[in-house]
């Protein structure tokens, strides 16, 4: 039975394990997302700015 609980053990700490880095790849690519939103904003803000100064 003891053998058990060290295995269901592991198991729960390697889930654990791979929540945390699923949870941090969420965040990267979240930020990444608003990262390019920003961009584009300030890239279409440029093109704006070239049209209405010709």
């Amino acid at each position: 039975m003891e053998e058990l609980q060290k295995i269901i053990k592991s198991i729960c700490d390697d889930f654990a394990d791979i929540n945390a880095i699923l949870a941090a790849r969420s965040r990267e690519l979240d930020r990444r997302e608003l990262f390019d939103n920003e961009i584009e904003t300030e890239i279409n803000n440029l093109k704006r700015n070239i049209h209405e100064n010709k």
